[in-house]
């Protein structure tokens, strides 16, 4: 029988139960809030080592500060029997979400760039998890995941001594070699878990199987790695290398870091060749160790301390208790090698389950101007999910003094046309920031260092442009020509968006994950490097705030008719509980993430865009306040179908501009009175020869003519077939 109340905490009910603790859901009044509480059993209490243990777990956990490590709010001791407090996850765990079906590669790939640098964290203050697990990776409301239950890590820098006299803990279906046969251990040990658990999450099944968990054990040590391939033949070839390398029975072989690992499946996503890709995580793990040098003021960092471990030849260094799948304990016995295995009546069993997500509807926005919109082909509604993509982040070099390239305009071209409010037009081509007027006249190359860009736009009532490259903050002049750096974070992980409001008054950034609104000031931009220097300012709007709706993986942000309403695209879940590519509307005028409230929310229950792409993405979308416009993922990363929705009425409409449902599109940008729609398109029938062209029309012709003429621009400019132009409209009134 649960207990009523521990502590001030109210119990609601038992979410689990194991050898080593009871964990409940509580609500806790002082805060208003549900919380997970973790209690020792009293029947325990006569152990002083599972006292010692759980005291140590949650000293373990404080000493984690990190975005994917579920957050422990309070620790107590209620009548002899101590608890801690964490946060209540209730999204489930990835164990859950296994057993609905394999994963994308994509959707893997983000999953583990978010726990590799909380894994990360953990090794370099001397933590390893050693029980990594599908059920110890827990997902919130948004859907992001965190890794729990550090109760079994080893203090790496400790005296060398365990409070389980030599045991070895941990689950046989995950556990790396050298953990199961008692040798020291530091943080490769994790990333062997992390390989087990990529297999799994790729094809549903565990890389061993045997009839008993010490067989499974026995098969980590001795057995060749299968291959995920004959399992899941529809994965790329490159994946096979990335688990081989992570799963390297020798520890030397393995990835020297879960983002050396995080990295490398990143690009295998990303469609790079094994070779390249293992190139790209080197580089990447390069950087990581220079900036953690950096950080520990030249001390060198690198592999975790490894876990001083009791002599082999001692009599503690025979036995080790593991924790079985099924909740049968293992006793193995080891010395140099292997020699003996038996099973042991009675041992640990850790267990924690979540309740599923629970959902909470959002209500309609209310606009007070309904926009015109096309009605070629309205999309029926529907409750079907959709998941989320990874993200990529590339690390810019400084721009160079090469000069700015000019391409004279076309003789039959006017210049300086205003049509429908708009002037210029600033993009991506070619990994270049470039400018133009509407009609394709005065194309102009601003930067020249052929370093990857995205999300151009245009400083309100100037001639100035901002855009992301790596983690930069780029500045150009489209007079001059000036092109620089105007601000960096060089020990991001993340740099996902940068957005000035139509006024110039405020910003929104997406920094580590983590979102931020602030008021603009370019002198004070130049000065931040960091999250702490962002928090030193004065005036912030909305600050990252756990459990809240600022606290999500946003991917895109958009101001609307003013800065008190705001939409943006994030990574989060459907209603189903599975991952899906959402866009919110929301209501941020109070200026307090606490208070944030949703208006809107679409695709989830709305409908269902015809034609989403393998991995159910939206590449990109645009609002003017009124109504939405955006294109699914078919086909070359960024191209698909683009469609229009008006949150008034709920409806969505595919936009068939050229008729006959021909694809592709993207990029799609409203004017300011939704007037005029500005998009570039790929005819997929001309495959494989594509040929990117932009078009900027009247919205309300779609579907009265199929006539409509593309921006003169020069024969071949466009390179890159799968490069996203992400283009910014300069409008000639404030």
């Amino acid at each position: 029988m649960s207990p009523q109340k521990i502590g001030r905490y109210e119990i609601k009910s038992e979410l689990g139960r194991g050898g080593m603790a009871t964990v409940y859901k509580a609500y806790d009044p002082r805060f208003e809030r549900e919380v997970a509480l973790k209690v020792l059993p009293r029947e325990m209490l006569h152990d002083p080592q599972f006292r010692v243990r759980f005291e140590r777990e949650a000293k373990t956990i404080a000493l984690l500060e990190h975005q994917a490590i579920v957050p422990v709010y309070d620790v107590g001791e209620e009548d002899g029997q101590p608890y801690f407090v964490m946060r209540y996850m209730v999204g489930g765990s990835l164990a859950d979400r296994i057993k609905d079906g394999p994963l994308s590669i994509s959707a893997a790939a983000s999953l583990f760039n978010r726990m590799a640098s909380a894994l990360d964290e953990a090794h370099s203050k001397g933590v390893i998890h050693r029980d990594l697990k599908p059920g110890n990776i827990m997902f919130d409301r948004q859907g992001e995941p965190y890794i729990s239950d550090f109760g079994i890590a080893k203090i790496a820098q400790s005296s060398g001594a365990t409070v389980t006299g030599g045991a070895i803990i941990g689950t046989p279906a995950y556990m790396s070699p050298e953990q199961a046969q008692g040798d020291q251990i530091d943080g490769r040990s994790d990333i062997y878990a992390f390989g087990v658990i990529l297999f799994e999450v790729l094809t549903g099944h565990q890389p061993y199987h045997a009839d008993t968990p010490m067989a499974v054990v026995v098969k980590h040590i001795t057995d060749p790695i299968p291959h995920i391939l004959d399992i899941n033949p529809n994965l790329p070839v490159a994946v096979e290398v990335i688990i081989e390398k992570a799963m390297a029975k020798n520890r030397d072989d393995r990835f020297s870091s879960a983002q050396e690992f995080a990295a490398a499946l990143d690009a295998v996503a990303k469609g790079q060749s094994s070779e390249d890709a293992l190139k790209t995580a080197s580089i990447a793990a390069t950087k990581i160790q220079a900036s953690a040098k950096t950080r520990l003021g030249g001390k060198p960092a690198g592999k975790t301390q490894a876990v001083a471990q009791p002599n082999k030849n001692s009599a503690e260094s025979v036995t080790a208790t593991m924790t079985a799948a099924g909740g049968l304990p293992v006793l193995m016995l080891v010395g140099g090698a292997l020699v003996i295995m038996a099973l042991l009546a009675g041992g640990i069993f850790y267990m924690v389950s979540q309740i599923a997500n629970n959902n909470t509807p959002v209500a309609p926005i209310v606009t007070t101007v309904a926009p015109v919109l096309p009605s070629p082909t309205p999309v029926p509604p529907t409750a079907t999910p959709v998941p989320p993509t990874a993200t990529e982040t590339v690390v810019a070099p400084p721009p160079t003094d090469v000069p700015p390239t000019e391409v004279p305009p076309t003789p039959t071209q006017a210049a300086g046309v205003g049509i429908g409010g708009v002037d210029k037009l600033a993009f991506v081509a070619n990994n270049e920031i470039w400018v133009m007027n509407i009609d394709g006249s005065n194309l102009k190359q601003l930067t020249n260092d052929n370093a990857p860009k995205t999300d151009p736009q245009w400083i309100p009532n100037t001639n100035q442009i901002v855009y992301l490259s790596g983690k930069n903050i780029g500045m150009a002049d489209a007079d001059t020509g000036a092109v620089d750096i105007l601000t960096t974070f060089p020990n991001a992980q993340y740099l996902e968006e940068f957005r000035i409001s139509p006024d110039g008054k405020r910003v929104a950034i997406s920094l580590n994950r983590e979102m931020y609104i602030f008021p603009f000031d370019l002198e004070a931009l130049r000065k931040i490097r960091n999250r702490g220097d962002i928090l030193e300012l004065k005036d912030i709007c909305i600050k990252y705030t756990g459990d809240t709706l600022a606290a999500i993986k946003m991917k895109d942000f958009r101001w609307g008719l003013n800065n008190g309403i705001v939409a943006w695209m994030f990574g989060g879940v459907d209603v189903s509980g599975k991952g899906a590519d959402l866009v919110r509307i929301q209501d941020i005028s109070r200026c307090d993430a606490t208070k944030i409230t949703t208006k809107d929310e679409f695709p989830g229950t709305r409908f269902t865009p015809e034609d989403y792409g393998d991995d159910m993405t939206l590449p990109d979308f645009d609002w003017n306040g009124e109504f939405f416009v955006f294109n699914t993922l078919k086909r070359n990363n960024v191209w698909g179908f683009l469609y229009s929705y008006d949150p008034e009425t709920h409806k969505a409409f595919k936009l068939d501009v050229f008729g006959n449902n021909r694809c592709c599109y993207t990029s799609p940008r409203l004017n300011p009175d939704g007037t005029y729609i500005f998009f570039a398109y790929q005819d997929a029938s001309t495959a494989p020869a594509f040929n990117t062209q932009f078009y900027y029309i009247p919205i309300g012709n779609i579907g009265l003519t199929t006539d409509f003429k593309p921006i003169e621009m020069p024969a071949d400019f466009f390179k890159n077939q799968k490069e996203a132009p992400k283009p910014s409209l300069h409008f000639t009134t404030p």
